[in-house]
């Protein structure tokens, strides 16, 4: 429960997208040193299909109609 006199709970947002960021990038660094560019472009197609999907699934599921 949260208390008036309880000072507001700082926002991460902004440090774990910074974190994120250099997480993929050393894990494309890594994939690019082991096996060359081909599967660093495959990871990288393969991350961009499924951020399209998830952004498909919220804007069709803003837009749908209710049934009734």
């Amino acid at each position: 429960m949260a208390y008036p006199s309880e000072p507001p709970r700082p926002d991460f947002f902004s440090a774990n997208l910074v974190l994120l960021f250099v997480v993929m990038f050393l894990v494309f660094l890594l994939l690019w040193i082991s096996y060359g560019l081909g599967p660093v472009v495959i990871a990288g197609v393969a991350i961009n299909h499924v951020i399209s999907v998830i952004e498909h699934r919220r804007t069709s599921a803003r837009e749908t109609p209710p049934q009734g």
